[in-house]
């Protein structure tokens, strides 16, 4: 057995760095062909509902055959057509067709509907007999929510939960009988999208969600917030960890900051900042300068003794002393905790991004998306977040390596 092989399984033991790499790239193909697996186990079930049961009055477009087409089902008294066409818009946009099924007295708000949505694949049938009973087992039967007024007291502006639309393949329409395929995943596309899906969303968030500039925004306001925090942590940790007058008068009441939730603070920042790109800059700063501050307080007191005594011993003053030994010490070590708050700035900037969400970001495309139920579109998002991070953490790691080279030398 070669010696590679031994390492695998050696307590501690140590892998070229070759190999190593490629047993990472084969972790990550493994977790994908898993999730590939997960995502596509199914079952295929189909129905038929005869005309006296579904009967089909308007089809736009004479569309016999419906391909991953989208069940809604809408039982309520007075039909809006304000209420459904942000919902089809967005099928429609993405070349998804619309089987409606509501009421026969809803046949003249629904042509309404169908007329101001333009090129719109909308296909619409009537229950017939008993129409409660009929909807239910058609909501059964596809996975898709009844809207009604319970609905909508719910959720006041329309949204399209995971349960709202069914996993339809086929719908087939005859001049007899309306057939449906649908696929029952042993989890649900809602919930686990395959990494096919995901992957195939990256076009639609470039084409058309302005992934470029949403990214960039929120790469600003991560870099603006990190920087401002900083400005402010430095200088305030060195007064705090250096004197005892300034460590008695704000080290309790600094730390006490770290118990507060920072999303129970947004209301404040939004008094005091407005909506807008400001106040999303502070919030961010604040939530990493809270963490940061005791950091820096705790590497001051990291510093061995023995250092500032040498400096002493040899007639420096305590601004050198603070130049030549406590800011290399402390700065070289600060330099790695600011690489491990990367990942807590991206869950602060995901809540800030909500406030106005229509000011763009990542998070607040995260948000939208997730609202649409495009989990597709989450995952996709997750992963360029990741890809962010991964990124910035290497060219910290960088930085460091050109900062203070004395800390990555090998024995």
């Amino acid at each position: 057995m070669s010696e590679t092989a031994k390492e695998l399984f050696r307590l501690r033991g140590k892998l070229p760095r070759a190999t190593h790499t490629m047993i990472e790239i084969g972790g990550v193909l493994l977790l994908l062909l898993l999730w590939q697996l997960v995502a596509s186990i199914s079952t295929t079930r189909k129905a038929e509902y005869g005309a006296d049961r579904l009967n089909v009055y308007l089809n736009t477009q004479k569309a016999t055959t419906l391909q991953n087409a989208r069940i809604i089902l809408y039982d309520r008294p007075v039909f809006t057509p304000a209420d459904l066409q942000p919902i089809i818009t967005d099928f429609n946009n993405n070349g998804e067709p619309v089987l409606l099924i509501t009421s026969e007295p809803n046949r003249r708000s629904v042509q309404s509907l169908a007329d101001s949505v333009a090129n719109v694949n909308l296909v619409v049938a009537m229950p017939q007999g008993n129409k409660a009973e009929m909807l239910q087992n058609l909501s059964e039967f596809t996975g898709s929510a009844i809207i009604n007024d319970a609905f909508y007291a719910e959720s006041e502006t329309p949204e399209i939960v995971p349960n709202l639309v069914g996993e339809v393949n086929t719908v087939t329409i005859t001049q007899d009988k309306i057939s449906f395929a649908v696929k029952q995943d042993w989890i649900s596309n809602s919930l686990l999208p395959s990494p096919l899906a995901v992957l195939a969303s990256f076009k639609e968030l470039f084409a058309k969600d302005n992934l470029l500039a949403n990214t960039a925004f929120s790469v600003y306001l991560n870099l603006t917030g990190y920087l401002i925090a900083i400005l402010i942590s430095l200088p305030l940790g060195f007064f705090i960890g250096l004197f005892p007058l300034f460590r008695a008068l704000f080290n309790r009441s600094i730390d006490a900051l770290r118990f507060v939730p920072l999303t129970a603070v947004t209301g404040l920042f939004i008094a005091w900042f407005g909506i807008g790109t400001a106040m999303k800059v502070q919030f961010l700063a604040f939530g990493i300068f809270v963490y940061l501050l005791p950091v820096i307080v705790q590497r001051i007191d990291d510093v061995d003794n023995v250092y500032q005594q040498t400096a002493y011993t040899l007639g420096a003053t305590k601004w050198q002393q603070i130049r030549t030994v406590f800011i290399p010490a402390v700065i070289s070590k600060v330099a790695d905790d600011i690489r491990v708050l990367v990942a807590i700035s991206w869950t602060y900037i995901i809540v800030a991004e909500l406030v106005n969400a229509n000011s763009g970001g990542i998070g607040a495309l995260a948000f939208k998306s997730a609202r649409m139920s495009r989990i597709d579109k989450v995952f996709a998002i997750l992963l360029i977040i990741i890809l962010i991070g991964f990124i910035q953490d290497k060219l910290f790691t960088l930085l460091d390596r050109l900062l203070f080279p004395y800390k990555h030398q090998t024995k």
